[in-house]
């Protein structure tokens, strides 16, 4: 496992084959484990990096304070290309990765040479449909709350 330090705090990742670079996005709640199955097949042709994006199932955490908003993510990606010094880059991005992918594309994209986007969020469609409730629930005093205690192991 490699990792890469940025000024919002270190991303562990994966990197398997040589040519030109393809990095993965996975999405909320997974690491880059996701890709497990494609990036081995992807790195026959590509450098293929595989992060772990700070998305719920990272295991390091960031910096205190860092930007976590869809924008700043974008940002951290957009340092995680930069500090790799990659050029031209293929971003791959599935589910809430898409939409970051789509973010960093508009308004970082110095260093993106290609974007695919597998199934993922965009537009308005943006948080998968199975955590849209919660957005709701985050306008009621106490309701995130309440649904941390639930969570947790007795």
């Amino acid at each position: 496992m490699n990792e890469a330090r940025l000024h919002q705090g270190t991303i562990r990742y994966r990197e398997a084959g040589t040519g030109e670079p393809v990095v993965l996005v996975h999405g909320l709640l997974t690491d880059g484990q996701l890709w497990r199955e494609v990036a081995p097949r992807l790195a026959r042709d590509f450098r293929v990096i595989t992060p772990d994006w700070p998305l719920g199932s990272h295991q390091l955490p960031l910096q205190p304070g860092a930007d976590l908003s869809p924008p700043g993510l974008a940002r951290i990606i957009a340092d995680f290309i930069s500090e790799l010094e990659l050029e031209e880059v293929t971003l791959v991005g599935n589910d809430t990765g898409g939409a970051l992918c789509q973010l960093v594309a508009a308004h970082h994209p110095e260093r993106v040479g290609r974007l695919v986007l597998t199934p993922c969020d965009a537009y308005e469609n943006f948080l998968p449909p199975a955590l849209r409730p919660l957005q709701m629930l985050a306008h009621v005093p106490g309701a995130v709350y309440l649904i941390a205690q639930s969570l947790r192991a007795w």
